[in-house]
């Protein structure tokens, strides 16, 4: 009984003091805006690769803008 109670003491501080290492707020939007630039294309490239390129684009615009 004794150990049950220590193990249950053990396992809420823990609870607790890792509760402490969680961040709030930010989605991570704005970091991942920085980074997540526009891209192009050539006119080399297949259709499929133009597709693809213009569903990131907007994917992006949908996202950050």
């Amino acid at each position: 009984m004794l150990r049950a109670v220590r193990t249950m003491l053990c396992v809420a501080a823990l609870t607790m003091l890792t509760a402490g290492c969680a961040t709030t707020g930010s989605s991570g939007q704005t970091e991942v805006c920085a980074v997540w630039r526009g891209i192009g294309w050539s006119e080399k490239d297949t259709p499929k690769t133009i597709e693809e390129v213009k569903g990131n684009n907007a994917r992006r615009r949908a996202w950050c803008e």
